[in-house]
């Protein structure tokens, strides 16, 4: 050990070579995220969540003895920077991956990561494609079937409706993946879908989609998209005169503050996979944690999800007694009844957890709980 160091100071000292190259006794994990571009403005935050759990587990001795060494790859909030990030990864020599956020994201980094055998846990990539790329491929939340079950019965359910409309942004896997399954769900229940429009991301003026509703009978909107553009309808929307109640999946969070006013956002429920005000003692106290780093308004689900996944992979890790990926992820498919502070969770055949789900609403400025579902 001492010969391992004063090499390396040596090398340091002569410039030779960086100082990472003689991480021997870390263990390597890479964080995946987007550091740039669109994806950004939620990446960013569950970047600085998975930084917090490695310190924290760093702190309190590592794993195996070991510390752990965060590796950060930045995929640009593309598809193809994905790919690109994957293989850097792959480069790296990492034991495991953290991310992407995103659906589009993961698949395609997951392809490569299965080929290279290297364990990949996502902590918001809802599409069901995602984990079917391989049995390396993990996720913490819950996948877009399950909560477009959800939404099509709180829908029909709660809200009483009898009737959707639903808007879907085309570019997105999530988004088509989430329109499909509650069209399903909510026909199978007896209710009726009378129009289904499309739209892309780059569109800035949805009125002439929003008028194309014209002259069909809807109870309610379905917007499956991401927080920006499904804000920007719902304020365009309540502009024309529509005021019916709308309905949104994981993709939305209090971000939609940013692009619509209060008064656009009330009469709006969305689905999401924790919620900061649920009574349980490792919840809260990851709050309070959070609350050191974030203003409260901005603590949201996919900060706990990132969490989790750190700790999953810690977990994992501790239970294989080895950094070798093939172990890491036998471990981690073998995971039960695991305590996150997303809730208990266990991976089944297909490496998607089943767990709990909350429904809340834009009220009064921020979100607030409505609803708790436990499978």
């Amino acid at each position: 050990m001492k010969k391992t160091l004063i090499l390396l100071f040596v090398c340091m000292y002569l410039g030779s070579i960086p100082a990472s190259a003689f991480c021997l006794d870390t263990i390597r994990v890479a964080a995946v995220f987007s550091k740039s571009g669109e994806a950004m403005a939620i990446s960013d935050e569950h970047l600085v969540v998975v930084r917090m759990a490695v310190a924290e587990i760093n702190l309190q001795g590592g794993l195996l003895g070991r510390q752990i060494e965060l590796l950060e790859f930045d995929n640009q909030s593309t598809g193809l920077g994905s790919q690109q990030a994957a293989k850097e990864v792959v480069t790296a020599g990492v034991c495991a991956v953290v991310g992407p956020s995103w659906s589009s994201h993961a698949l395609a980094m997951a392809p490569i990561l299965q080929a290279q055998q290297i364990p990949m846990i996502t902590p918001t990539s809802t599409s069901p494609k995602v984990t079917q790329v391989g049995d390396f491929i993990f996720r913490v939340c819950f996948i877009d079937s399950f909560q477009g079950d959800i939404l099509a019965g709180f829908a029909a359910g709660d809200l009483k409706f009898s009737r959707v409309a639903i808007l879907v942004n085309t570019g997105y896997v999530y988004c088509t993946d989430l329109a499909d399954r509650f069209r399903e769900a909510f026909k199978a229940g007896g209710g009726e879908i009378p129009i289904s429009l499309d739209y892309s991301e780059n569109l800035t003026d949805y009125a002439k989609m929003l008028g194309m509703l014209k002259g069909y009978e809807y109870d309610g909107l379905f917007i499956p998209g991401y927080s920006r553009d499904s804000a920007q309808i719902i304020k365009k929307a309540r502009e024309m005169g529509i005021h019916c109640a709308i309905l949104g999946g994981d993709g939305w969070s209090n971000l939609m503050y940013n692009y619509a006013p209060e008064n656009a956002l009330s009469h709006t429920y969305y689905l999401s996979h924790w919620f900061k005000t649920v009574q349980d003692p490792a919840s809260l106290a990851f709050v309070e944690k959070l609350r050191t780093v974030f203003d409260d308004d901005k603590i949201n689900a996919g900060m706990a999800l990132s969490y989790d996944s750190v700790y999953l992979l810690a977990d994992a890790i501790r239970r294989a007694g080895s950094t070798d990926p093939t172990q890491i992820r036998a471990a981690l498919a073998a995971t039960t009844d695991f305590r996150g502070v997303t809730g208990r969770i266990s991976f089944g055949p297909d490496r998607n957890p089943v767990k709990p789900a909350v429904i809340l609403q834009f009220k009064d400025g921020t979100s607030n709980l409505v609803k708790q579902y436990t499978p």
